[in-house]
């Protein structure tokens, strides 16, 4: 089977670490797979930038060790109030790898590179499948509209203009009604990460065309426990701390993953000679006070290796349709402490294998933190099978591509 796939770029976030590892893994089961993206950062020869190259803005780009491309585009849509109608992807469209694919797989569409009016002519050329990994499909701008639900009947007078991507003005109206429009006269096949999220695409400009619930999964063969009392000792960790993890990637930039829970945590427990925090992910390097800073790992293998290192992961998201990361944790033993956002429900039982506190209430985060610190070694051993468990049960890369290979039968059987 030859499959391609679309997303903003091949590395940098969640979805771009769950297509790139997807590609990997079809790869080795010998399927043909291309990506194509708006921003390319691996060397892998099987990736392709689907807008045309600007020469100039490569050049500035190398010149000040900046995405200049990205800033520009970024600049455009947000002035323009409009991200969907402008780019440009005729390399898509000329390439042999499109004309060869069997199936194309969106996933992230937003990110300033896509122009949305061509799902009407791929859905007419190709069978489509379009993973969400966040909302944006189905609102006027937004990746994740928290607690307005205008998206249901029409966006309209938005209440956040400034959540990514963002835009200057409220042009939500004339989005939302356009996307409404192209998927009516689109054939689509929609993947849902989570139940949350499928019961939110049932419910949305989404909701005629066949949408199914396929998890994520991640590798874990890769993300696994790894003996603590020896990973600590092989990464300089002390042995007699509780650590707490947390990811440090966009920081206070990104209003999705709550740091300013992770500021007040911080804060609370600054005295604390006990206690020592992992940052993973960030711009820093070294340790400061009770603060130990990495910055982005790019090796899997490390990765795993730093979250069996930690007591505890830390993830206050305040919007997530499924949280990668959460499943990383749980793949290596190590339980998460989370709000009750989106679906990460589905794969953190509260005082199972972690701690679900209530959104946005940082003394019951705090709370989960004192629940799973008092825990004595025998509960913590079994909450960290039960953390093992949880992911080999349900969210395995192998049985997330067992899931889409048989979607792709499915609509190849019925093309």
């Amino acid at each position: 089977m030859n499959i391609l796939q679309i997303n903003t770029s091949d590395s940098k976030g969640g979805a771009a670490k769950n297509v790139y590892r997807f590609k990997k893994r079809l790869e080795e089961l010998g399927h043909s797979t291309s990506i194509f993206v708006g921003y390319k950062f691996s060397n892998d020869k099987n990736v392709f930038l689907i807008n045309p190259k600007n020469v100039i803005l490569e050049i500035g780009s190398k010149l000040i060790k900046r995405n200049l491309t990205g800033y520009i585009r970024r600049k455009i849509s947000f002035y323009r109030g409009n991200d969907i109608d402008f780019f440009n992807i005729d390399n898509l469209f000329n390439s042999p790898e499109y004309k060869k694919a069997d199936i194309v797989h969106f996933r992230n569409l937003h990110g300033d590179y896509f122009n949305l009016n061509a799902l009407k002519k791929i859905s007419t050329e190709k069978p489509i499948v379009w993973t969400l990994h966040d909302l944006w499909a189905i609102t006027g701008h937004c990746a994740h509209p928290f607690d307005c639900e205008k998206w249901k009947i029409e966006c309209q007078n938005c209440p956040y203009l400034n959540t990514y991507p963002a835009v200057l003005w409220d042009n939500t109206q004339y989005l939302w009604n356009k996307k409404r429009a192209i998927y009516n006269n689109s054939k689509l096949n929609i993947v849902a990460n989570s139940l949350w999220t499928k019961e939110r695409a049932e419910k949305s400009i989404l909701k005629n065309q066949n949408i199914r619930l396929i998890y994520n999964g991640i590798d874990d063969e890769v993300f696994k426990p790894y003996n603590k009392k020896e990973v600590r000792q092989k990464l300089s960790f002390p042995s007699d701390k509780k650590i707490i993890l947390f990811s440090a990637i966009g920081g206070k930039k990104n209003p999705f993953k709550g740091w300013q829970f992770i500021e007040k945590t911080l804060e609370h427990y600054k005295n604390d000679k006990g206690i020592l925090f992992l940052s993973i992910g960030g711009k820093k390097e070294g340790q400061f006070n009770n603060i130990r800073y990495i910055k982005y790992i790019d090796d899997d293998s490390l990765l795993a290796k730093y979250y069996s290192v930690a007591d505890i992961f830390l993830y206050p998201s305040l919007a997530d349709t499924f949280g990668l990361v959460v499943a990383e944790s749980l793949a290596c033993g190590t339980p998460v402490i989370t709000f009750n956002t989106g679906g990460i429900p589905e794969l953190v039982f509260h005082k199972k294998n972690g701690y679900i506190a209530k959104y946005k209430d940082f003394d019951d985060l705090i709370n989960g933190i004192e629940y799973i610190f008092g825990l004595n070694e025998t509960e913590i051993k079994e909450m960290s099978k039960n953390c093992v468990k949880k992911i080999k049960e349900n969210f395995t890369l192998d049985k997330m591509t067992e899931e889409y290979l048989k979607l792709y039968k499915e609509i190849l059987n019925f093309s």
